[in-house]
């Protein structure tokens, strides 16, 4: 059985995704995977963060953002 913060916190959750949250709490940013991030704590939004000049980037986003990387001949001919 669920307590009654997890499903107040899964309701808000789905309320923020519906209704839009306004990601006034954020994370520290973080860096993974050879990009850094600040997550909003109260919808799980990310955004880009800088680390050169210690600013956000571009807007929010759910998940990994998509990088298209290029393959090169050499490896597709072995």
């Amino acid at each position: 059985m669920q307590s009654i913060q997890q499903t107040t916190g899964r309701i808000g959750d789905f309320m923020a995704r519906v209704f839009g949250c306004r990601h006034g709490e954020l994370s520290r940013p973080f860096s993974h995977g050879g990009r850094a991030y600040r997550s909003c704590l109260n919808c799980g939004a990310q955004r880009q963060f800088n680390l050169a000049n210690w600013q956000m980037q571009g807007n929010f986003y759910y998940g990994k953002p998509v990088v298209s990387t290029p393959v090169s001949t050499y490896a597709l001919s072995n």
